[in-house]
């Protein structure tokens, strides 16, 4: 059976916490932002898929991402990822000509690729060097804020590297500086996405991080999200979904008016999210991407081998014929396992 039901409800929830789209590589960029923005609205503010300088931002994804046009009726912040002031400060000065008023800098990012050149959170194993980067970014000769003085810098950050104990010393690093935001997911490095986020690293971070704070981790429904915003209320300005939002992508809508997704919505998504890939991928590669989501939302099928088999025959399509063909199938099947309340 699927978890998701035609049910609307009257729901009390403080609109002050702003909810969030998260960065997720190949996942969350600008075709599906758009798309989920379309069909079920209610997000605060979308935070790009990571973009490096060391590669310029002009290069065809990054300038997708960035592309005004790409980003109408959106609050859009682009996430830079890199360890470099100076790489960093000019592609900051390239963003902000062309509107943005805000850089979020990836310090969570957990794969080795990245961490073994000391970007993402492997940047936070060694506090010295966040420190000689951020104080590059903020007080260097070509900082951004030279040229846009109210220009905003946040960040996204995880816990620590390899132990909790790390957290203090790159806490204080962070409070040298005027961050606009600190998005915090209470993992370390070594734990990628396993296990549960530890939510007494989350505690600390209320309580040694200056800045303004949101949280990002494992919220998959209203429920995870009434449990942080309740606890945290007077702490946090935002809560940040992500794989929750892939999976289930009316959960904003549900979060803020309590009217759940339908089969028929997902359908229709799901739809139109493939139909606006195809305007700028080939049939292949947008059903690639299909699958990618599909990784995802098959997790709203409780029962396993049912789950399995849906999935399955997502998989195994090729090309686009099959893959419309077997999302046919799945809408069947997920119209059988419905219970509308």
């Amino acid at each position: 059976m699927w978890r998701i039901c035609g049910r609307k409800k009257e729901v009390e929830t403080n609109i002050m916490i702003r909810l969030y789209l998260a960065p997720m590589e190949e996942v969350t960029g600008y075709v599906f932002r758009n798309v989920i923005n379309r069909h079920f609205g209610h997000i605060d503010r979308f935070y790009t898929p990571f973009i490096s300088p060391d590669n310029r931002i002009t290069k065809t994804r990054s300038a997708g991402e960035l592309l005004n046009a790409n980003n109408e009726g959106m609050d859009v912040v682009p996430q830079i990822l890199t360890n470099d002031s100076e790489k960093f400060n000019e592609a900051a000065g390239l963003i902000a000509d062309m509107g943005y008023k805000e850089i979020n800098i990836n310090l969570g990012c957990p794969s080795n690729t990245v961490c073994s050149k000391f970007r993402g959170s492997g940047i936070l194993r060694v506090p010295e060097s966040l420190d000689r980067f951020l104080d590059g970014v903020f007080n260097g000769e070509d900082s951004i804020f030279r040229r846009y003085p109210d220009f905003r810098i946040s960040a996204k950050m995880r816990v620590g590297y390899r132990d909790t104990d790390e957290f203090s010393d790159v806490a204080s690093v962070m409070n040298r500086y005027p961050f606009s935001e600190m998005i915090v997911h209470p993992r370390l490095k070594s734990d990628m996405y396993s296990g549960k986020p530890r939510m007494d690293m989350f505690d600390r971070a209320c309580k040694e991080l200056t800045a303004p704070i949101s949280y990002n981790g494992d919220i998959t429904g209203p429920e995870g999200y009434e449990a942080i915003a309740g606890k945290y209320e007077s702490r946090i300005t935002g809560v940040m979904i992500g794989r929750g939002a892939v999976a289930d992508p009316g959960i904003f809508r549900q979060i803020r008016t309590g009217e759940r997704m339908t089969a028929d919505e997902l359908y229709d998504f799901l739809n139109d999210l493939y139909e606006s890939y195809r305007q700028h991928l080939s049939a292949e590669n947008a059903v690639s991407k299909l699958k990618e989501v599909w990784s995802y939302t098959v997790s709203l099928i409780e029962d396993e081998k049912e789950r399995a088999r849906v999935f399955k025959t997502i998989i195994k399509s090729r090309g686009e014929a099959e893959y419309k063909d077997a999302m046919l199938a799945a809408k069947r099947k997920i119209m059988q396992g419905i219970r509308f309340m």
